[in-house]
């Protein structure tokens, strides 16, 4: 008998009837109308026979199961974000928005794999045989035969597929297309999408073939469906960056097999999708450009540290309420170091239109760059050089004052590797800091006002 419910689509909260505000999130208009038919499975008695035991800790010793078996991706920064490779058997998730290049880097991956001898299923919702030949050519691929592709929307049919080639490795371009034969649900339902997931989770355990999975985002940038997607699958990666900048950044929010600290920083170009070979260099630009606003500063995006230029332009505004334009740095945080240079500086912004850009499309979330920028709004201001050697680390605080800041050893040691000979930092790290790097001059300061008057910006 059919049966209908209303699922919320943010926290899978269900009801038999619309209800405008969810009671459990809090969401507005989030319900939507879902037809369900209870569908009789016999896989759960074949399970039931098959029950397996517990296992105590030596006999879980004795299986002498493979540490560490993974599949290397030919992508070092694939890699490094996967922790050393796609683990065998496993299920992952790759979102981003649309037009980032999740379809780029999986071809890219399953092609690194079909080089290595190893049978890959690439499955497009999407796409026609057509499109992805047109794509591949693009892309300068070799025919290689343990690459396969596969264009369908049914479920069914990706299952027979597996069965016949028993692959290695399967890429699922989307699973929001997915229908199901036995369903008559709509793709990007809420209990299909977790009843497709549950069946790959099955099919990569049982077979111990890794799956991926790319999921599309809502507009508040997350993954589209239930969020039990994200907590059945082993790991969750989100390929970000902005569509007018060749930068790709590449997370991982969840891995059961190794760290969420590392981050993968790639290139999109003609042939698809490259690694940053030096990353820094790439936000840099040479020291003889006359750009005297510029100021460096060093990021930490997970394990790894970045060399970054942040950018200012301080001009006279001729509006009753002067801009205040940020790319790459929350705007509201661009306020209060302005309020703060402000009140402890007596430097005046009032009348003055300001934009900051970070620089090669990054986008900043730490605290790290504020002293940076505070140094690029002053120098803007005031017309005043700053020095393209020197790099400036520190989170400024409401009272002027310079904090510390996290990763420090690591942020020195990139940029001495960068040709950089001087740090303006926190009197906090001066003790700690001089005797891990040679031939870098380190300088301490406690408040911004101290900084800015003995490096001679302001009096």
């Amino acid at each position: 008998m059919k049966k209908t419910e209303y699922i919320c689509q943010k926290c899978e909260y269900s009801t038999p009837s619309w209800l405008g505000r969810c009671p459990q999130c809090g969401g507005w208009n989030t319900f939507k109308e879902i037809a369900s038919f209870p569908q009789k499975s016999t896989k759960k008695n074949e399970s039931k026979s098959n029950n397996p035991q517990p296992l105590s800790l030596p006999d879980l010793f004795d299986q002498n199961y493979e540490i560490d078996r993974r599949i290397g991706t030919s992508l070092s920064e694939v890699d490094r974000v996967l922790g050393g490779g796609i683990v065998e058997g496993s299920l992952s998730l790759l979102s981003g928005d649309p037009g980032i290049g999740k379809s780029t880097l999986l071809l890219a991956i399953a092609a690194g794999i079909a080089r290595q001898g190893k049978k890959v299923l690439y499955v497009s919702t999407e796409e026609s045989l057509h499109q992805l030949f047109i794509r591949i050519q693009r892309f300068g691929f070799k025919p290689n035969p343990n690459l396969w592709f596969h264009s369908t929307d049914s479920y069914n049919d990706i299952e027979s597929s597996i069965e016949n080639l028993a692959p290695s490795l399967i890429i699922i371009d989307s699973i929001q297309n997915l229908s199901l034969d036995e369903s008559d649900s709509m793709p990007g339902n809420i209990p299909l999408i977790r009843d497709l997931s549950s069946r790959f989770m099955e099919i990569s355990k049982k077979k111990n073939i890794a799956i991926f999975l790319v999921g599309h985002v809502t507009k508040e940038g997350i993954v589209a469906g239930p969020r039990t997607l994200e907590h059945l699958v082993d790991v969750v990666l989100y390929l970000d960056g902005e569509a007018h900048h060749q930068l790709r950044v590449l997370r991982s929010v969840k891995n059961r097999f190794g760290s969420t600290q590392e981050v993968g920083l790639l290139e999109m170009k003609e042939e698809g999708l490259v690694e940053l070979i030096n990353p820094s260099q790439f936000f840099l630009v040479e020291k003889d450009v006359d750009n005297s606003s510029t100021a460096r500063t060093v990021l930490a995006e997970g394990k790894r540290a970045l060399l970054l230029e942040v950018q200012t332009l301080v001009n006279r505004s001729y509006f009753d309420y002067p801009r205040r334009v940020s790319v790459g740095f929350d705007v509201n945080r661009l306020h209060l170091l302005v309020a703060v240079i402000e009140k402890r500086l007596r430097l005046q912004f009032g009348q003055q239109d300001i934009y900051l850009n970070m620089a090669g499309g990054m986008k900043v979330t730490e605290t790290t760059p504020d002293l940076a920028i505070c140094f690029s709004l002053i120098s803007s201001r005031l017309e005043k050089s700053l020095n393209k050697n020197t790099i400036y680390l520190g989170e400024v605080g409401l009272g002027g004052e310079i904090r510390p800041v996290h990763f420090f050893e690591g942020r020195i040691q990139e940029a001495a590797r960068m040709g950089i000979n001087q740090v303006i930092t926190s009197q906090y790290h001066l003790q700690s800091a001089e005797k891990k790097v040679k031939g870098l001059k380190i300088i301490g300061y406690q408040t911004l006002h101290e900084a800015v008057q003995k490096e001679g910006l302001v009096q």
